[in-house]
Parts: C-alpha cells; sequence; structure tokens
C-alpha cells in the first residue's frame, strides 16, 4: 500500500501572502529533505494552453486527455464532465512519492491548516484547535489556536513538519 501523503492547507482571504508564504515554504520545506507539491485548489477557471499550440489544437479537436512533456517537466490537460477533482483524487492520481503537499485555500477539507488574517481580532470559538489550524497573525490573541508573527518560519515550519506522517 502506498504511503499517505501528507496534506497542509494554506488559507486566507484574497491578498494576505498565501502565494508568497508557499513560496518561502518549499525551498525551507526541501532544505530539510522533503520532497514538497502544491495545488491551488478550486478556482473558477484557468488557461494554461492557448491558441495556435499543437496541445491546444489536440483538446480543441476533443480528445479527453492532452499531454506535453519535456525531460524536465509534464502537463496533462484531462477533460471534465463539470465536476472538480477533489484535493484527495489528485494527490493520488499525480502526487506518489512526495511528502507533503501545501494546498493553497480551500479550507472546507478536514485538513490541518495554516490561516493568514490581516485583522487583529481574532474571536475564541471555544473549541480545541491546536491539532488542526495554526493561524499567522500580526497580533497576539486569547484563541486557543496557536498565533504566531508572518516572519516566524520556523514555527510554521513545525507545524508543517508535525502533521507530516
Amino acid at each position: 500500500m502506498p504511503k499517505e501523503i501528507s496534506v497542509v492547507s494554506i488559507v486566507g482571504k484574497q491578498n494576505v501572502g498565501k502565494t508568497t508564504l508557499i513560496g518561502v515554504l518549499i525551498p525551507l520545506l526541501k532544505r530539510k529533505g522533503y520532497r514538497v507539491g502544491t495545488i491551488k485548489y478550486n478556482i473558477p477557471s484557468f488557461e494554461i494552453d492557448y491558441e495556435g499550440k499543437d496541445t491546444y489544437n489536440h483538446y480543441q479537436a476533443g480528445a479527453e486527455v492532452v499531454s506535453i512533456s519535456s525531460p524536465e517537466k509534464l502537463a496533462i490537460i484531462k477533460r471534465l464532465d463539470k465536476k472538480s477533482p477533489t484535493i484527495k483524487d489528485i494527490i493520488n492520481c499525480y502526487y506518489q512519492g512526495i511528502d507533503i503537499v501545501l494546498v493553497e485555500g480551500y479550507k472546507n477539507w478536514r485538513y490541518p491548516y495554516v490561516e493568514i488574517r490581516k485583522d487583529r481580532s481574532i474571536k475564541s470559538s471555544g473549541k480545541e484547535c491546536k491539532h488542526h489550524m495554526t493561524i499567522v497573525s500580526s497580533t497576539t490573541t486569547d484563541a486557543p489556536i496557536p498565533c504566531f508573527q508572518k516572519n516566524d518560519l520556523n514555527t510554521i515550519i513545525k507545524f508543517i513538519e508535525s502533521k507530516i506522517k
């Protein structure tokens, strides 16, 4: 049976620094020997192919799956039936051999997550959250959720490492 791949989501409102944080975390985790993958999940739409390219023409002609590869990269475009695959489906299909997947956004799954907030008020929910969520904050709070500064990268890395199976 393949090893279960660990997942941590980085969540927060638009323009709070999710992409920036992930970009900083990847090389730090790689230096520690982890194989890292990322998923930007559940966005309304995107394009990685464009008119005039062979793969675009193949897809427009009706191919169900189109791929382009080189010795260094592989991209796959797969036609979907209006149903977005789950994070678990994507990981099981394409992320074998990865130790940790950082998912940008989509905290509705039951994965541990780091929430980035700009506001200074975090109300205590009364829930025990220490194993499920960490909030990156610009201030301290009375919430039972561990809080730390955005530049406290060691604490963020320790939280992520604690979730790696």
